[in-house]
């Protein structure tokens, strides 16, 4: 028996119903299940990039407005964050915050992920950053551990706005490793409705299916859905 064992997010990038999200959102699901309009989709996976934490799917849902990448990262940069952030255990509304980006690199200078300040919570992993022209500049991917930081790294006070997301260009080189042709990048700023539509529709509650084993083994491998706050488990 397959279980709902997690959830993350994913976004639409191209018309023919590829799905880009994190590879730590379906590593070690027996199905992984996209929903859209009270309906599941069941995806396949086409490629995954465990080092860069990028995974592309593709389902039969083709949905009618989809997010062109972009590896135009700028510091100060307004950007949205876009997601289902806890699941449905709060809403099945998908949640937009707005922040910046406030550091061009990751932990210990890594250029393949930014800083952003925008409020990412458990099930954002896999949802887009996304620029004022709708372009996706990233893909959500964790937030600094509080408490780790402060017992690791000695900062002396509580870390805040320390969240993190894989640069685009990561995920344009994956998929033209595919041979995938995707869409161009947006020049115009979109107006208000423009981006609802877009985060309405283009993005994704994906849901990960897994057995009772499946879910210790995972348990006991310290996998990050289970043991970190990037992703929200309600498998009881």
């Amino acid at each position: 028996t397959i279980y709902h064992a997690a959830s993350g997010s994913g976004f639409a990038t191209t018309e023919e119903g590829h799905i880009l999200t994190n590879h730590h959102v379906i590593d070690g699901c027996s199905e992984v299940l996209l929903f859209k309009n009270g309906k599941s989709y069941i995806t396949t996976l086409v490629t995954q990039d465990p080092n860069n934490d990028l995974a592309i799917l593709q389902s039969d849902y083709k949905a009618s407005k989809v997010y062109s990448l972009s590896n135009e990262v700028y510091l100060s940069d307004d950007i949205f964050a876009a997601g289902f952030p806890f699941g449905r255990k709060i809403s099945s509304a998908i949640t937009i915050n707005k922040g910046i980006i406030s550091a061009l690199m990751g932990p210990g200078d890594d250029i393949s992920i930014f800083q952003i300040d925008a409020d990412i919570n458990s099930g954002n992993s896999g949802g887009p950053i996304v620029d004022r022209r709708g372009n996706a500049v990233g893909i959500a991917v964790s937030k600094l551990n509080a408490e780790r930081a402060q017992e690791e790294l000695k900062l002396g006070s509580t870390p805040e706005g320390f969240n993190f997301a894989v640069n685009s260009m990561m995920a344009i080189g994956l998929f033209r490793s595919q041979g995938i042709e995707l869409p161009p990048q947006n020049d115009n700023e979109l107006s208000v409705k423009e981006r609802n539509d877009l985060f309405n529709q283009g993005t994704f509650y994906l849901s990960c299916g897994m057995t009772i084993a499946q879910y210790e083994k995972m348990f006991e491998t310290d996998k990050v859905m289970f043991t970190r706050d990037v992703f929200f488990s309600n498998f009881e």
